[in-house]
């Protein structure tokens, strides 16, 4: 009996590979780093969003960036909660998408590094990663590719996040001082 999955699976594979895709994710990409730059510059008017506000932009943009300038203006904690949290679910998609095999992701030498790294530290490996500012992306479609189950992935996925983002934003409180 066939897979339900592979159909949806193969037709998934086919839609990340095609220019329309490519385009529409360079566009959004580009669009969250200017939306970034100009939170960055002038936070305020992002500040009545609130931390529900921080939370889905950083389901689909670059939130890291936003610590150094919502610091000042939010409990680090919060902010630090909402930004892992989002981070963590953004991505989720990776691993989802990982776990769709060798279709979508090339096998390489970094691959190979990055699974050798997972297999040997596990969720420990993944927690190190997280912490580190890696395009983790790359390390949630290896995770989804190693069959790992989501919340192995999920939870050192965001505990890693959370503990950077608060010793970042703590950071930048102790020198704005």
């Amino acid at each position: 009996m066939q897979n339900p999955a592979k159909p949806v699976l193969k037709k998934l594979s086919e839609t990340f590979q095609t220019r329309a895709f490519g385009l529409v994710v360079s566009f959004l990409g580009v669009t969250f780093l200017l939306l970034t730059l100009c939170i960055s510059l002038d936070p305020e008017p992002f500040l009545r969003f609130g931390y529900l506000g921080v939370f889905v932009f950083n389901l689909f943009g670059p939130g890291t960036l936003l610590i150094p300038s919502l610091s000042g203006h939010m409990n680090v904690y919060s902010l630090a909660l909402a930004t892992s949290l989002g981070m963590a679910f953004n991505d989720s998609v990776s691993w989802l998408i990982g776990r769709s095999g060798g279709k979508i992701i090339p096998y390489s030498k970094k691959f190979a590094k990055v699974q050798g790294f997972i297999e040997r530290f596990g969720l420990f490996g993944l927690l190190f990663l997280s912490f580190l500012p890696l395009p983790y992306d790359f390390i949630g479609l290896i995770a989804g590719y190693l069959k790992l189950p989501y919340k192995k992935f999920l939870f050192p996925t965001f505990v890693g996040r959370f503990v950077r983002m608060m010793l970042l934003g703590l950071g930048v409180l102790v020198l704005k001082r």
